[in-house]
Parts: structure tokens; sequence; C-alpha cells
């Protein structure tokens, strides 16, 4: 389908930048079974375009695009790809961001990992346990991105917004934890190597500690 050649090819609208890091933020919400939050992407341009192709698979969504200060026109190709069309001229060699605006209810896990997306399920002290597996389906799935893996990011962020009394367990090092005015917690990871976007992972419960 048209659908799989956006997402399986290395189509001109993904070929002409180099990804270099993801600075992905999500608040996830057991109660609505939602995922919304932002992904800014930064990338080298290899050669001048004006469309960028990133993938968020339905039922999710990509609500806005940014660039500096231009919010950009973008169009569904397919079922889960963005064509976003660029106003600032892309010069080869210069390093760029965009920002994604995203959220929705991404789809549930049927049969983890093989069948994969997101469960949402309870620890038998009746408290949420959510978790993402996407290694065949793709990350897109739950987060905007580049969904090849033929590039990688060299480094990436990951900031997951939790109710009170739940912990998200990440990639990476934990940089920090951030407690809001509404009692949620963000937790910000960071990985500081290369990594493939379906290894992004969330694991949201209420962990006990031991040392």
């Amino acid at each position: 389908t048209k659908s799989d050649t956006l997402r399986g090819s290395i189509t001109p609208e993904r070929a002409w930048w180099d990804l270099k890091y993801y600075d992905l933020s999500v608040k996830v919400d057991p109660k609505t079974k939602t995922f919304s939050g932002t992904n800014i992407i930064h990338y080298q341009v290899i050669e001048s375009n004006s469309i960028i192709q990133i993938d968020m698979q339905f039922p999710m969504e990509i609500q806005l695009a940014i660039q500096g200060a231009d919010t950009l026109n973008f169009k569904k190709m397919g079922k889960d790809a963005y064509f976003i069309a660029l106003k600032s001229r892309q010069i080869a060699g210069e390093t760029e961001q965009l920002k994604i605006v995203f959220s929705g209810s991404p789809k549930i896990a049927k049969r983890p990992p093989w069948d994969g997306g997101v469960q949402w399920t309870k620890d038998n002290k009746g408290i949420d346990f959510i978790a993402t597996s996407c290694q065949e389906l793709g990350a897109s799935v739950w987060w905007p991105c580049k969904d090849h893996m033929y590039d990688e990011p060299d480094s990436q962020a990951i900031a997951i917004t939790v109710p009170e009394g739940l912990m998200d367990v990440s990639n990476g090092r934990l940089r920090r934890t951030i407690a809001n005015p509404d009692g949620s917690r963000t937790y910000e990871w960071f990985v500081n190597n290369p990594l493939n976007n379906y290894g992004v992972n969330v694991n949201i419960a209420n962990y006990e500690h031991w040392s």
C-alpha cells in the first residue's frame, strides 16, 4: 500500500536530511489512555529541499509543526506519514530544528511484544502499570519521528510526565525529576549515544526501590 511504501522506503522527503538529536517530551494520562507532547527534531541538511516527512501512526495525530517563528502547513500522506512544507531555506551543511506537537490514543498492544503498542494494565495492588513495545510496529505508534532504521539520532532526551504516585523508567540515565504544580511528576532521561527509535521505551509503575 501507499502507507507501506512511505514507511519502508528512504523517500526523497527523508533522504535529504540527517537526523542528529531528538528532544522528546510526553505527558501520559492513564485515565483517558492518551499521550500528548512535543518532539523537537534536530537535523543536518544534506541537500536543499522544502518538504520533510515525519511519521506518526493513526490514531495518533500531529497537531502543529513549527520551525523558528513559522507555523508550517502539512499534509497527511497515506495513513501514517506527514509531509511538512518548510518555509525557510534549507542550506546544505546547516543544522535545523523542527518542533512537532502531537496527541492521541496510541494503539493498544494486543499481544506484546509481537503485536505491539501501549499496554494499559494494573499491578496486583490495582495501580497503573503502563509500557510501550514497538519493535516491529515502529516508534511512530506513540511518538513522531523519522521511523526508518537507516538513520538514528546521535543522542536523545526523553521527558515523561506521569500522575502522582507513579514513576517512569526510560532509556539512559535519569537527569532529574520535576514535581509539577498539579501533583504530576516529570522524569527526564538522557541517552548519550546513538539508539534506534523502536528501542525508546516508556515503563510506568509504582516502583519499589532498594539498594
